[in-house]
Order: structure tokens, then C-alpha cells, then sequence
């Protein structure tokens, strides 16, 4: 298979600003390390301090900091380009090359098996979620009666 060369945004917001700056620093050394992965381009945005509605309190303001990170990246195949979109979750990716993928059987599989199987695990916690809320609530009408 050949090479797939992307353009991609991954976004940090939270507290402190100096944790969102040492944030997208960590994942970009995380990237350098990672040998099938080619950095191409990589420019870090200024920090800046952002005003979100508060999540109770619609007349408040809550203050946090957001930064992001455009890179330019390339990947041997399209099994590692979703290991790094499952890893990093990035806001967007945009593929530059090639213009059209001619990919294998086992190309396809093995990713779409590995979104499977997170997929999955990610409905496991919210059917455990959905189950212990249900239960914390019973137990709170159980004191109140």
C-alpha cells in the first residue's frame, strides 16, 4: 500500500494554560518517537484564554485555555493513520495523497475490526454508566421516602 500524506488540527482546551501548552508538546514528542509516522509540518497556535457557558449556570462564564496544533503528517498504510486518529483524536484530517486508495482485503479489515472492538468497549462503559446512575438513584429515593 502506498503512502498516505495528511493535513491535520488537534485541539487542547483546559485549565491551566501552562497544561495546554505542555499538553500538545507531549503529544508532538509522542509523534516524533513514533517511527512509521513522517511529521512534515508541525506549528503550534498561541494559547489563548476562552470564555465557555458555565455548564449549570447558563448567565456564567466559565475561562478556559485553547490552543492547537496544524501538522502536516505522513503514514505507510491507512492502519496507521486511524491508530493515530484513535490515539490523538483530531478535529479534522484532510488527505492530500493520493488522490484515490487502492487497498487490500486485510487493509481494510484489521481497522475496521479495531473500530469495531473500541466502538464496543465505549458502549460497555456507558451501559455500566447508565446502570450505576440508575442505581445511585434508586438508593438516593430510597433515603428520601
Amino acid at each position: 500500500m502506498e503512502k498516505i500524506k495528511i493535513n491535520s488540527i488537534i485541539e487542547i482546551a483546559g485549565k491551566p494554560e501552562k497544561h495546554v501548552t505542555e499538553t500538545l508538546e507531549k503529544m508532538l514528542d509522542i509523534l516524533k518517537k513514533n517511527a512509521k509516522v513522517t511529521i512534515n509540518k508541525s506549528e503550534i497556535a498561541p494559547t489563548k484564554k476562552v470564555d465557555m457557558p458555565h455548564p449549570q449556570d447558563k448567565d456564567k462564564k466559565v475561562e478556559i485555555y485553547s490552543s492547537f496544533v496544524d501538522l502536516e503528517l505522513e503514514f505507510p498504510n491507512l492502519d496507521e493513520l486511524l491508530q493515530f486518529c484513535f490515539a490523538f483524536m483530531p478535529s479534522s484530517v484532510e488527505v492530500i495523497e493520493p488522490k484515490e486508495l487502492k487497498i487490500g482485503q486485510k487493509d481494510l479489515e484489521n481497522p475496521l475490526n479495531d473500530l469495531l472492538s473500541k466502538l464496543h468497549h465505549q458502549a460497555k462503559i456507558i451501559m455500566e454508566y447508565s446502570a450505576l446512575r440508575q442505581q445511585i438513584a434508586g438508593m438516593q429515593q430510597q433515603k428520601s421516602q
